[in-house]
């Protein structure tokens, strides 16, 4: 797992490197500007004469920047410099930057603004991980002069975080950078990875500068998965279908099976043992034929609906029947939000015992009518919202949520003690115990029907498969959107669909 950061995380973790750790704060920010040296010059060693501005501000970003360009002047290249803001209010460390280029009789320093930006490369260390207000004035305007540089085909190259971009939210504060690349100093930070500061941060590199894990003086809560932790569940030789767990999905209303076929697909392909699809009895041929793999019990034969609770083979002995069958249920793909869905929902969550639970799609518009369900489930229970679904479960406008989607799925994991799996274009998974994992898999083509009953089928299928239900959860996510990546790669974002990324599951 790769740590991702809040801008006091990082400040905390600076401190301490430098106070208890006696590594000097001059050494972190030569280390910076070296990372930041070594991808300008990745982009102007093939040109015979580069322009390079870099834009600085007052604070300790404008130092890393100013040391960036001091460095590339050593190895013979010729930056500009743009300061903003009062040099009086510089940091000690980035005055004392300032002042070694000073004493290299560097003249191509401007103050305020520059007379023309029509450089091959701008280095933004204008105000990194700090910024907590809008940016205006001047400073704006350089910003749009910077952006419209980059749109003649300039190379932006950011310092920790582009200038402009929460490093808390990703949202942007008033104008911001777009860069093409962000040099993360240590970390990433939360506004690297979240949108639309993501967009803007460009290509993300993380820079070793000397903040490590022993500088946190305590474990962050957010964090991300590495690509190579993003694998299916080991096999053994050893084995038989029951080794890999089995999993019950409800899904399909009268005449809906598209839901039921990619979820019972997805499991299947994402390695369990076996499946059974719990569905309305017209889903019986479509299912069958499109996964004969899967076994298939039905609801709704009856003439009268009263019948499906009075009959010898009532629909409550069904339902406990298939349960006492399974490891692991999904339910909500397709299922509708009738009467009978909602019995449907109220029996499986207390006949559940201690199997985990994944709720999905109408499960959960269920729930946001019925939230007090959750209490009748004793076993571990995994919600799968898109941000529609998640405003009617909490009431609270999909801006706002899309604004703080950490808290928003943070609050509510703890609050009904559940996992949540928040989908967006960074999905975020909040665990019970306060703890969050970011996406940093997938692409746009999986915006499209039929991706989340993938998704439903995928994490169902780890879990049975005796994966713990929380990495359930986030392993999920990054494989679904792994195999979205390999979809787009191969096909085109255009050409991505929900039954393609079943097919690139591995």
């Amino acid at each position: 797992m790769r740590y991702i950061l809040s801008k006091e995380e990082m400040k905390a973790a600076d401190r301490r490197t430098s106070e208890e750790m006696h590594v000097p704060s001059a050494v972190l920010m030569e280390r910076a500007a070296l990372k930041v040296v070594e991808r300008v010059i990745e982009r102007v060693k093939n040109l015979s004469d580069p322009g390079i501005l870099i834009v600085c501000g007052c604070g300790n970003n404008g130092g890393d920047g100013l040391a960036a360009g001091r460095i590339l002047r050593e190895m013979g290249y010729d930056p500009e410099f743009l300061i903003l803001g009062s040099v009086e209010k510089m940091t000690t460390l980035s005055r004392e930057q300032l002042l070694s280029l000073e004493a290299l009789k560097c003249g191509r320093i401007f103050y305020g603004s520059v007379p023309v930006i029509n450089h091959d490369v701008i280095v933004d260390a204008v105000f990194g991980i700090s910024l907590s207000r809008p940016v205006e004035e001047e400073y704006a305007d350089t910003v749009r002069l910077i952006n419209r540089r980059r749109d003649e085909g300039a190379y932006v190259i950011s310092i920790d975080i582009p200038s402009g971009i929460d490093a808390d939210t990703g949202l942007i504060l008033g104008e911001a950078v777009k860069a093409d690349e962000t040099v993360c100093c240590g970390y990433l930070k939360t506004g690297n990875v979240l949108y639309p500061g993501a967009e803007y941060s460009g290509k993300l590199t993380v820079a070793s500068i000397g903040i490590t894990d022993d500088s946190l003086s305590k474990t962050p809560k957010i964090s991300c998965l590495d690509d190579n932790e993003i694998i299916l569940p080991d096999r053994k030789n050893d084995s038989n279908k029951g080794t890999y767990g089995k999993v019950l999905i409800f899904a399909g209303n009268k005449d809906i099976a598209g839901a039921a076929v990619l979820s019972a697909r997805a499991a299947l392909k994402a390695g369990c043992g076996m499946v059974r699809v719990f569905t309305h009895v017209n889903n019986r041929a479509v299912i069958q034929t499109a996964v004969p793999e899967a076994l298939v019990t039905v609801y709704g034969e009856e003439l009268h609906q009263t019948s499906l609770f009075e009959s010898e083979n009532s629909l409550e002995e069904r339902i406990k029947n298939a349960i006492d069958w399974c490891s692991v249920i999904a339910a909500g793909p397709g299922i509708g939000t009738d009467e009978v869905s909602q019995t449907i929902l109220k029996l499986l969550l207390k006949n559940a015992g201690n199997r985990p639970v994944i709720l999905d799609a109408d499960a959960i518009n269920i729930l946001s009518g019925a939230p007090d369900l959750l209490s009748e489930c004793d076993s571990e229970v995994i919600l799968t919202p898109h941000l529609g679904e998640m405003s009617r479960l909490t009431g609270i406008l999909i801006p706002e949520i899309k604004a703080h989607i950490i808290d928003v799925a943070r609050d509510y994991a703890s609050g009904y003690h559940v996992t949540v799996v928040l989908k967006d274009s960074r999905t975020v998974t909040a665990l019970r115990n306060g703890n969050v994992v970011i996406n940093m898999n997938g692409n746009n083509g999986m915006a499209t029907a039929g991706s989340g009953d993938v998704l439903t089928g995928i994490i169902a299928s780890l879990a049975a498969q005796g994966v713990d239900t929380e990495k359930a959860a986030y392993l999920g996510v990054a494989i679904h959107a792994s195999s979205g990546d390999r979809a787009a790669e191969e096909l085109g974002t255009h050409g991505v669909t929900a039954g393609e990324i079943i097919k690139y599951i591995r």
